[in-house]
């Protein structure tokens, strides 16, 4: 039968604002956010290493830690969207109200994002107090430094104000947060055709691994077309990380962090898209 219901956003905020409510109180979640926030304040208490090492590791380790957690966040999140209402009979209640299945699905993924924002958000606050402690810290440690002279300790201060004040760690956290859009995204569809909750978040670990080694793949197996229109379907989410190039001190233009983003984006329309035509034509 065709829809004949009007298309509303505000619907589509209502179901995102449900879903968002009822993921925070997901024991799951709150615990990977506490043991992330527990991992990244855990940085900052490291301190065998020369202040520029400590500062690098502090930075590392923080942006691997948000990557990771804030995968399993993505990921877990959204793939017990669709198999949670089914399993609760929800759906059936939900859809036969004038609503569209379009905006459902629109609904659920954006709410699941509104709980990847927010753990990003908490997680990189977490990030900047802990390398604000061990920059204050340092700074501490270097004036008090009786082998420095005083022109040698406020040179060091001013190279540990530097690299812990990196603008660029703000450009590694937001391409972070598009590649677990994506990942979410991914997830969606996977969850679009299977009920099984196991089922959803395995094969979105293997699309953030597939994604990973993409790159490695095409740099072993060459770059012909045949390569390329078969790997095409898999995103490469190592294009979102740059968490090396800003340890290394390299400069990260904003118009490639734009490129890639831009990206990712258009690789999530598409997704979506295609997770909602599965959706629509599938009985439930």
């Amino acid at each position: 039968m065709t829809e004949r219901v009007g298309f509303s956003f505000g619907r589509i905020v209502t179901i995102a604002a449900n879903t968002f409510i009822e993921s925070l109180r997901q024991k799951v979640y709150n615990i990977l956010l506490v043991f992330a926030l527990v991992v990244i304040a855990s940085a900052s208490f490291f301190s065998q290493f020369t202040f520029s090492e400590q500062l690098k590791f502090v930075k590392d380790f923080c942006l691997g830690a948000i990557s990771v957690f804030g995968t399993l966040i993505a990921i877990v999140g959204t793939a017990q969207l669709l198999p949670a209402e089914l399993e609760n009979r929800t759906i059936y209640t939900i859809l036969a109200k004038p609503v569209r299945r379009g905006e459902f699905l629109l609904g659920k993924y954006l709410g699941s994002l509104w709980l990847v924002f927010l753990s990003v958000v908490v997680m990189s606050v977490m990030f900047g107090a802990a390398l604000y402690f061990k920059e204050n810290r340092l700074v501490a440690e270097t004036r008090l430094d009786r082998n420095l002279s005083a022109e040698e300790a406020a040179t060091t201060v001013t190279r540990i104000h530097r690299e812990a004040r990196d603008g660029d760690l703000v450009k590694g956290v937001a391409l972070t947060f598009v590649k677990l859009c994506l990942l979410a995204a991914i997830t969606l569809l996977f969850s679009t055709v299977s009920t099984s909750m196991v089922f959803n978040v395995a094969m979105g670990f293997m699309a953030f691994l597939a994604g990973h080694l993409r790159g490695a793949v095409v740099e072993i197996l060459g770059e012909g077309r045949v390569i390329r229109g078969l790997l095409t379907v898999i995103p490469d989410l190592g294009a979102f990380n740059v968490a090396d190039d800003i340890i290394l001190g390299n400069a990260i233009p904003w118009e490639h962090c734009a490129h890639v983003a831009l990206y990712g984006v258009a690789y999530t329309a598409v997704v979506v898209t295609v997770a909602y035509l599965v959706f629509a034509d599938r009985e439930i």
